[in-house]
């Protein structure tokens, strides 16, 4: 059995695409995070603890409930989690409904893995990782 991941280092990845879900747990867990991926929101909302998450990745289209509505369902669960969305679509009206939602960043698909992980490494890890 393996120990938990320490407080902020699971990254919660959502993606209904394999491949890039696939690609993008084997990125963060290289970097030392301890990743988690769900094909849609109902996975993760019923196998993950986003309170002590340092972060989600959440596609925008995933199905239903899409991006949008799994990030306002995250928001009552961890209020404080941060977001980042990714998308293969270019439409500007998806980077402002993304900075609306509070979204730390809009990344188009193929993703880039420095810029992901400069995000995810800024990001301060939550008050209880530090006790």
């Amino acid at each position: 059995m393996t120990a938990p991941p320490e407080a902020g280092q699971t990254v919660l990845v959502v993606d209904d695409d394999d491949t890039v879900r696939t690609a993008m747990l084997a990125l963060l867990r290289a970097a030392g995070y301890a990743a988690q991926g769900y094909p849609g929101a109902a996975g993760l909302l019923d196998g993950a603890d986003p309170v002590h998450a340092r972060c989600a990745v959440l596609d925008i289209h995933i199905g239903e409930p899409d991006g949008f509505a799994l990030r306002e369902r995250l928001r009552a669960l961890a209020p404080r989690l941060p977001v980042i969305f990714v998308t293969g679509d270019d439409d500007p009206a998806l980077a402002r409904r993304a900075g609306a939602a509070g979204a730390l960043a809009l990344l188009h698909k193929p993703v880039d893995a420095d810029c992901l992980l400069a995000l995810i490494d800024a990001i301060p890890a939550p008050p209880d990782a530090l006790q």
